[in-house]
């Protein structure tokens, strides 16, 4: 009776030391991520970006959408704005350009992280569609893929595109997408960029599963994703250089 007491005592035991160190192992992994995503930080700010990876592309969001309604038409046959909203976009398209901010483009960015000495890749997600077949791109050294997915893909979909790209080479792996809901889940890439989600913070970037999301930032801003060597992604958003 004693000797099956003590062999309870000791699953017991043992189960508190694995779900402990579970635990431990959980909480290294996240410290580990967050020290790669600080580290990158600290490498671009001082331009040392040797090893990584940029995805850069220029955003896409337009916040004035919902400033254009329709317009009305004078009886003098001419087009007039129909709201506060029109009326100002118009007298802002009058500024001159000198008193206007100058847009950052992808093409900007790009050579900022040449000079840095990351390999980089830039994305037209304007024109995603160009994307619907899985491609592998060339940043420095290192191959990223890229696909586009416009519909709902099934987990069973997903793995078939990824392992697509990786018998092809790639060494990270890029996901867009018009929302998110159009992935069954966004496991296997490192990276999903959100190309028109009106319903997110444009230039967004967060966090699931070990998968990074950005949400496409405003035009005339540029999105940036990092990937460092160990495929740890962040990003930022430029609006001005």
């Amino acid at each position: 009776m004693k000797k099956r007491t003590r062999e309870k005592v000791a699953l017991l035991v043992f189960a508190l030391l694995v779900v402990l160190g579970g635990s431990v192992l959980l909480r290294y992994f996240e410290t580990g991520r967050t020290f790669n995503v600080a580290a990158t930080g600290v490498d671009d700010v001082f331009g040392q970006m040797q090893g990584y990876t940029a995805i850069v592309f220029d955003g896409t969001y337009d916040p004035m959408d919902a400033l254009r309604p329709a317009v009305d038409v004078t009886s003098e046959g001419e087009e007039a704005p129909a709201s506060v909203g029109a009326m100002v976009l118009s007298e802002l398209s009058r500024l001159p350009l000198a008193l206007r901010e100058r847009p950052v483009y992808a093409s900007d960015v790009r050579s900022l992280y040449l000079d840095k000495g990351a390999g980089v890749v830039t994305l037209d997600i304007a024109d995603p569609s160009r994307y619907e077949k899985p491609v592998i791109l060339m940043a420095g050294d290192r191959k990223v893929g890229v696909v586009y997915v416009d519909y709902y893909a099934s987990k069973k979909r997903l793995a078939a595109l990824q392992k697509e790209m990786t018998d092809a080479g790639a060494q990270s792996l890029i996901c867009l997408v018009p929302r998110l809901s159009c992935l069954a889940t966004p496991d296997g890439f490192q990276t999903v960029i959100v190309t028109d989600d009106s319903q997110a913070e444009p230039g967004s970037g967060e966090g699931s599963e070990g998968v990074h999301i950005m949400y496409a930032p405003e035009r005339e801003q540029v999105g940036v994703v990092l990937l460092t060597a160990l495929n740890v992604s962040s990003s930022k958003v430029y609006s001005a250089l």
